[in-house]
């Protein structure tokens, strides 16, 4: 990384009283290589050069409008003749001209400087560096360093460095002292790894250092400090430890969050500051059971945890006459104790408890039932009549549910019942049932009627949830509004999304025809012999790459629309569905 940018940083560190070089920066280029890092690359180099106070830069605007006259493409194509019309032109004694190449974890550079007068390459580097456009960026500044020990110990002699006339004094040297709080951190002095603190480091040159402390679970210090020649420099830093944050809830809220054991407060509740690690979360809430978790905690972020509390069971204690009745309930059966009293465990909540007795006429009893809590339930049962329905083919429906207002629809049947409904009269057979009410999940099932008896059936409805809108909205754009019933905003998501699946999948078809003319267009362009074929070949390769561009920027287009709507759907199900 020291020489990365050895072009780049001479330029900058070149110093005269009376004399400024004019120098012209052409735009970077690289294939595959996004503008974003190309332009920036180009506006690190020349804000390095006009802060220097030490170099003219031609202006971009201007240069912009001399390269358009000269019709110059600034490819690097350009001959002897070309660069001198060009530089003089422009008003620059030297042209930059680079190719960044972007690899997986580095960057390769190739850079050359050539001079207007001579139209020769004065300078000319290959280098690559690992890292991010952080690291490519900081190369700038570091490598500006390192070319002035390159120059003050009389490694370059270059004409650039001869025409400015500098006159480089020797290097000088004193001591650093540098403790940190914590310490143990790592010292970094101009990129160099030079030990851990506290340290006293002996020879450092004088001047303007860069410092870097860097230290596990610490955010990373970095400051310019000032080496004095006279008395050892004392530094003394506080780290800032790294830190986010954490969002605790609770259904139902309201419960005492203990972190490590220690409690701080009720859900909803936020937590700030705390210290990047693994933490043992636990959440109490009267009634309901206690819940354990383990929470990350993670670097200037937040990190949101719900808690899903269960309650604890009630008990329902049933005195049945007869006492040999059977309750069912929760879809279990619990035979009655010789006492006549029956205890069901249940969860909280409202529950469809049916008590029955061979000879007996059965019962169904809707009861509420709160945590922790013991219900007392007498039941009488009556014994069936003796009588039967004059009509022998005639049996008998009776359907309760533990949800209110609930509508049933009986196959074979005109008009739509209510819940409950108690000996409803049919002709023996088998029906379909279909249970609905709004906001809840409606439910089918099928009632055999048989002569002269009671078919008994307990339809308990779910509530539709905004969980599973999600869910569906999740497979395909628009199910999860279906289900919601929001119909039409569900249609114009499903829709959305049918055309714009068909629209990239066209799309990716043109690309690849229009790129594989690309690639045809570039053998011309390389087995081309004359300059005539080559500049034509070149500019019809050129036009198609913009073709090809165009293309890709459609399909990008058609896919951030498709992405869009798939995630506006999710939205949409999840907290627009009014459930």
């Amino acid at each position: 990384m020291r020489y990365l940018f050895l072009i780049f940083s001479f330029l900058s560190i070149v110093h005269s009283q009376d004399y400024k070089l004019v120098v012209s920066i052409l735009d970077f280029k690289g294939e595959d290589v996004s503008e974003k890092i190309l332009k920036a690359s180009y506006q690190r180099l020349e804000t390095s050069l006009i802060q220097s106070n030490r170099f003219t830069v031609v202006d971009k605007k201007e240069r912009d409008e001399v390269l358009k006259e000269q019709e110059f493409q600034q490819s690097g194509l350009c001959d002897d003749e070309c660069i001198v019309d060009l530089g003089k032109n422009l008003g620059a004694e030297y042209l930059v001209i680079g190719e960044l190449i972007e690899l997986p974890g580095l960057y390769q550079i190739d850079i050359k400087i050539l001079s207007v007068e001579t139209g020769e390459t004065t300078k000319k580097v290959t280098s690559e560096i690992e890292g991010g456009m952080k690291d490519l960026l900081n190369g700038i500044e570091e490598a500006s360093r390192e070319i002035v020990r390159q120059i003050a110990s009389g490694g370059d002699s270059s004409p650039v460095i001869q025409q400015a006339g500098i006159a480089l004094a020797e290097k000088k040297y004193s001591g650093v002292f540098i403790e940190s709080n914590p310490k143990g951190a790592t010292v970094m002095v101009d990129g160099e790894d030079r030990g851990f603190t506290p340290i006293q480091i002996e020879k450092i040159e004088v001047g303007t250092r860069s410092l870097m402390l860097i230290k596990p679970g610490y955010e990373t210090l970095s400051k310019g400090i000032i080496v004095t020649e006279k008395e050892i420099t004392n530094i003394s830093e506080v780290l800032i430890p790294k830190t986010g944050s954490l969002t605790i809830l609770s259904e139902p809220t309201g419960a005492m969050v203990y972190l490590e054991n220690i409690p701080r407060g009720k859900t909803p509740l936020d937590l700030k500051g705390l210290e990047v690690k693994d933490y043992i979360v636990d959440v109490e809430l009267k009634n309901y059971r206690k819940k354990t978790l383990r929470v990350t905690v993670q670097y200037n972020q937040n990190t949101t945890q719900k808690f899903e509390l269960e309650s604890l069971p009630g008990t329902i204690n049933a005195i049945i006459d007869p006492v040999s009745a059977t309750v069912k309930a929760y879809g279990k059966k619990y035979k009655s104790s010789g006492s006549g009293i029956t205890k069901v465990t249940l969860p909280a909540g409202k529950h469809s408890i049916e008590i029955s007795n061979k000879g007996y006429e059965s019962q169904t009893r809707t009861i509420t039932i709160g945590p922790n809590e013991a219900v007392p339930l007498e039941i009488n049962l009556k014994k069936k009549p003796a009588g039967v329905s004059s009509n022998p083919d005639i049996g008998f429906l009776t359907v309760h549910s533990m949800n209110d207002d609930v509508k049933l629809k009986i196959s074979r049947t005109p008009g739509i019942q209510e819940l409950p409904l108690d000996y409803y009269e049919l002709k023996y057979g088998v029906y379909n049932l279909k249970a609905f009410k709004k906001g809840f999940e409606s439910k089918n099932v099928k009632a055999t009627i048989r002569q002269q008896q009671t078919e008994k059936i307990e339809i308990n409805l779910d509530k539709k949830t905004a969980k599973k809108a999600l869910k569906y909205s999740l497979y395909f754009p628009g199910a999860g509004q279906v289900y919601a019933g929001t119909y039409q905003r569900g249609l114009i998501y499903s829709i959305t999304s049918i055309a714009m699946g068909a629209m990239i999948g066209q799309g990716f078809g043109t690309f690849n025809e229009e790129k594989d003319l690309m690639d045809q267009y570039y053998s011309n362009y390389q087995n081309a012999t004359s300059p005539d074929l080559i500049n034509s070949n070149w500019n019809v390769y050129n036009d198609q790459v913009q073709v090809v561009n165009d293309e890709q920027q459609q399909l990008l287009v058609f896919s951030g629309i498709l992405a869009g709507s798939w995630i506006m759907s999710l939205i949409d199900a999840y907290y627009m569905s009014g459930l």
